[in-house]
């Protein structure tokens, strides 16, 4: 099983359901991992979760600049 690492404190988050998964900006960058246990409320995961699909057919604005 692959270990899941707060991305504010670096720490190991080991209850998926204390996570909040967020889209990050340019400026964002993730704490190094390591192997203390996170103790952040939520722990902060930049991305999709585990498991996460997308749908395909389903059109995306990528940015504020584009589309009509």
């Amino acid at each position: 099983m692959q270990e899941t690492h707060c991305h504010v404190c670096g720490g190991r988050i080991t209850d998926p359901a204390t996570v909040s998964y967020r889209l990050a900006s340019s400026a964002v960058v993730p704490a190094a991992p390591h192997s203390t246990l996170c103790p952040c409320t939520p722990a902060i995961v930049y991305g999709p979760p585990a498991g996460y699909m997308s749908w395909p057919g389903l059109p995306i604005k990528l940015d504020a600049g584009s589309g009509p």
